[in-house]
């Protein structure tokens, strides 16, 4: 404990350090330790002939490249919107139920062939067949209109505020790629199962294939020589990595050149990535979420008791694990919704006064929770001397977490067992096949990073519908409504706060979830090397640059001593504006 307080005052004071930069130019910061970071003013923002960056994405890979390999009518954006037009450059509503669409006349599949209206219709067609799971429009999609060769029509049979959502995943293929894999109508979005040139983006899938519950260790891609679009990659050959553990990826990045250039860090990392001669530390608030599901259908039969549920959320002190575990990088939240999704913030103040009153009312005294955890024992005829067992499913780069939970949980009377697997797909096996009782492993909780995408909360919503394959909660009318209502909803609509508000409210009086905090995204990153994390998972490898110190393009010489030196931190997006 005495350790991570003294951390903890080492990295504020480097923080303090880096913000007194930022705000006195004057300042000469070699003085005291910290160099400015000017790697943005030796670049070109054109395609660097020769040059490599290497990442390790551990979670939701498949979703953080898949822009940058593919295309959709829109794209993920840092802007206050969420998105901007991909291969569309237009588009208009008609009562949330029609949506057209006027499409690029210039875009090109990585092959050379033609994208137009025909391409829509043909992709859509087979996602007809299979389509995504994790939201609704495949069952109220009723036909898309071919209105001339650059214009679509989607028809719903029911308004829907979340579409602009599902556009970012309607991501369009050749007719070769369609021909052999189709839409793959997995509860993840489809990405590319084999390596070609069947996708519009400004990266070719070179080596590998990456989706949401399959990929290859690593995956190679190639900038796109005929990419149509205006934001052009600037690096020439990109890898992901996706199965490597936490620790070796950050120590490749910080004391090596050539490994990983770019690597989630944990929180603990940040002092050490800071004054390591290959990396600097970039830091961004964001829309990702713990996800730590309650098994509510074929799990420890104590979870569909409200009290267990209830203690366990109780027993959890997010503050605690905020400050210290967390290294306060991050938001306390009261469901399983970031604050920093758009207007989440307004229904939360909303519910100030029900979370006060909540507050006063709630059992958070030891002693109280030990008691109703011991008397649903007791009524189940369980020894009241011995703790609850639950298992915990967890990949390895979440046991920071884990360890402090746990210890919560033995003071209520609970023993957490902690099943270690090596990576997230490990992980989604199991919970996508708990909906049908086809798990393979008996699991009561289980965690992942819901590290999300769009700035509508249906992003972290979407696990509380009811049979599901991202669910694990039991059939519940009310929920049925709720999340029918929510991607009915525009954001800007009236109706919409109100609903955000009774949505959270109800989630938390069930305790459907595990809450907790709410993490900021924290990055190692080579020095030479330009990236700005944004909020969401996406990585935007469009905008990576690398300058003429970069390994890949120093052709052997080594790096200078003077550039091994601490730089100021990185920090984006802590304005409210941007996404």
């Amino acid at each position: 404990m005495i350790y991570r307080e003294l951390r903890q005052v080492l990295y504020s004071g480097l923080l303090l350090l880096s913000s007194f930069q930022a705000e006195s130019s004057t300042t000469d910061m070699s003085d005291i330790g910290l160099v400015p970071d000017d790697s943005a003013d030796r670049v070109s923002g054109e395609l660097r002939r020769g040059s490599h960056v290497k990442l390790f994405i551990p979670n939701l890979p498949y979703l953080a490249i898949s822009h940058a390999i593919n295309a959709a009518l829109l794209r993920p954006s840092t802007n206050a919107r969420g998105w901007e037009y991909d291969v569309a450059i237009s588009h208009r509503s008609i009562d949330d139920r029609i949506w057209e669409f006027e499409l690029r006349r210039n875009a090109y599949f990585q092959d050379g062939s033609h994208f137009n209206a025909d391409s829509v219709i043909e992709n859509i067609e087979q996602f007809r067949k299979a389509p995504f799971t994790f939201s609704k429009l495949s069952s109220i999609l009723e036909r898309v209109e071919k209105i001339d060769e650059y214009r679509v029509r989607f028809h719903l049979s029911e308004p829907y505020g979340v579409f602009p959502h599902d556009a970012i995943w309607l991501q369009f293929y050749t007719s070769d790629y369609l021909d052999k894999f189709g839409w793959n109508g997995k509860p993840t979005s489809p990405n590319l199962a084999e390596p070609g040139t069947y996708a519009l983006g400004p990266y070719i899938l070179a080596e590998g294939y990456i989706e949401g519950d399959r990929s290859t260790p690593k995956v190679l891609l190639k900038a796109n020589p005929s990419y149509w679009g205006d934001d052009k990659p600037k690096v020439e050959t990109i890898t992901i990595y996706t199965d490597l553990a936490l620790s070796d990826a950050r120590d490749r990045t910080l004391y090596s050149e050539g490994e990983i250039d770019i690597t989630p860090v944990a929180f603990e990392d940040q002092v050490q990535t800071i004054l390591a001669p290959y990396s600097k530390l970039a830091v961004s608030p964001s829309m990702n979420n713990y996800s730590m599901h309650f098994n509510m259908l074929n799990g420890n039969n104590g979870l569909l008791d409200d009290r267990i549920r209830y203690v366990i959320n109780r027993a959890i002190d997010q503050e605690y694990l905020l400050n210290l575990s967390m290294l306060g990088e991050g938001m306390l939240s009261p469901t399983t919704v970031s604050p920093n999704f758009y207007r989440v913030d307004e229904a939360l103040v909303a519910l100030d006064g029900y979370f006060q009153n909540r507050l006063e009312k709630e059992e958070r005294d030891t002693r109280s929770l030990v008691r109703m955890v011991r008397e649903y024992q007791s009524q189940k005829g369980m020894d009241t001397e011995q703790p609850l067992k639950l298992k915990l499913l967890v990949q390895e780069s979440f046991l920071f977490l884990i360890r402090d939970i746990q210890f919560f949980l033995k003071q209520v009377n609970i023993q957490l067992e902690v099943v270690v697997v090596d990576s997230e797909k490990q992980v989604f096996k199991q919970l996508f096949g708990t909906w049908k009782n086809d798990n393979d492993v008996m699991w009561d909780m289980l965690l992942w990073g819901n590290f999300d995408w769009y700035k509508h909360p249906w992003a972290a919503f979407f696990v509380y519908r009811p049979e599901t394959a991202w669910s694990t909660l039991p059939a519940d009318g009310k929920l049925f409504e709720l999340t029918d209502n929510i991607v009915r909803t525009g954001v800007e609509s009236d109706e919409y706060v109100p609903l955000l508000s009774e949505f959270i409210r109800y989630v938390y009086e069930q305790d459907y979830m595990v809450f907790l905090p709410t993490p900021n995204n924290v990055y190692a990153v080579n020095k030479e090397v330009v990236f700005n994390p944004g909020r969401s998972a996406f990585v935007y490898l469009r905008d990576l640059q690398v300058t003429d110190l970069h390994w890949s393009l120093r052709k052997g010489k080594d790096y200078p001593e003077q550039r091994r030196r601490p730089v100021t931190i990185n920090r984006q997006n802590f304005d409210k504006e941007s996404l």
